[in-house]
């Protein structure tokens, strides 16, 4: 079924986040009243292809986004739709949304299948949309010792629920809150890497910030007994696994005597 000229089918039915206010729908028939969005995902042709055949069969189901600044609308999600309808000539309706959210922020928020947003894209929208100079701090370090960011934002927030620490740091808003923390463990970790050469990977960082976080935690005895039984944990193990095996490390004696644990 050829469309030219005519408004496909848009499914008005949008549901948004608490932070994100529909305001109302908007007739696009000329095309240069949208503008994209910095930061979306490369056009590719067998991407366009299958939306270009949905759109013959189906028409849109779902409106494209945007947010209205001065004269224009700035689509923050489904610019692929939009390139599709703009090549065909086809007319659409776009859903307008408000928010305090930067632009930026609401196509992180909103895109869920669009794009698969890597921790390197959540810190560079930190640096350049928040100007937020914790992430600057993290991405030197990244760069100097090659330690995950993911190790990172958790260890130097670690006061903090993990899954909030994370919200946190995809909307640019994460903060270093436990910055002599995550500065010891990196430090005691360097000392650990002869005797342990996966220790500044996540699983291990994510495990060990839980002892060192520890009143009583002693580095100098945990070294003496690292140097005892430097085998006796394991790169494949689990954050939590890392966590017990190096309560195991720092509290044997030898192996065959009662243990007391760190936590």
């Amino acid at each position: 079924m050829k469309k030219n000229k005519e408004i496909l089918w848009s499914n008005t039915d949008v549901k948004m986040h608490p932070q994100i206010k529909v305001v109302g729908q908007v007739y696009i028939g000329d095309f240069n009243k949208l503008e994209n969005a910095e930061g979306q995902r490369s056009l590719t042709a067998q991407g366009l292809k299958g939306i270009g055949d949905s759109f013959n069969d189906y028409g849109i189901c779902s409106c494209p986004i945007v947010v209205k600044r001065k004269n224009k609308y700035v689509v923050i999600d489904g610019w692929h739709r939009v390139y599709v309808a703009k090549k065909n000539n086809w007319h659409i309706i776009c859903t307008i949304v408000e928010s305090e959210y930067s632009i930026n922020d609401l196509m992180i928020v909103l895109n869920t299948t669009q794009q698969n947003w890597s921790t390197e894209a959540y810190l560079n929208n930190g640096i350049v949309y928040h100007k937020n100079q914790d992430y600057v701090f993290l991405r030197e370090l990244h760069e100097e010792i090659g330690v995950s960011l993911t190790a990172l934002y958790h260890i130097f927030n670690y006061d903090s629920y993990k899954a909030k620490s994370k919200q946190a740091f995809e909307l640019g808003i994460w903060k270093a809150t436990t910055k002599p923390l995550g500065t010891r463990v990196l430090k005691y970790a360097e000392e650990l890497h002869k005797y342990m050469p996966f220790s500044y990977k996540s699983r291990f960082l994510e495990g060990y910030v839980k002892c060192v976080s520890k009143k009583s935690y002693d580095h100098k005895h945990m070294m003496e007994q690292v140097k005892k039984f430097p085998n006796h944990i394991h790169d494949g193990d689990r954050p939590g696994q890392h966590a017990e095996m190096i309560n195991k490390v720092y509290n044997h004696r030898c192996l065959e005597e009662k243990q007391t644990y760190l936590i």
